[in-house]
């Protein structure tokens, strides 16, 4: 599955979830693919490594240095 695929069915569950818990008919399609955009983007994210329970990365030596 490609990322044209999962654009495809992150919109239709958008569209589905709007025409069910909302109970909205005329569900628009343009935004349902806003919505798939944005996780597409979330997927592709490189989280920020800030705040207050970010430890900073220790690198193990290797074995021979031990």
């Amino acid at each position: 599955m490609d990322d044209d695929d999962l654009r495809d069915l992150f919109a239709a569950f958008a569209m589905v979830s709007k025409m069910w818990m909302l109970g909205q008919e005329d569900v628009d399609a343009k935004r349902c693919y806003r919505m798939a955009d944005a996780m597409i983007e979330a997927k592709y994210a490189v989280p920020e490594e800030v705040g207050i329970a970010t430890a900073p990365k220790r690198k193990r030596k290797p074995k021979e240095e031990l």
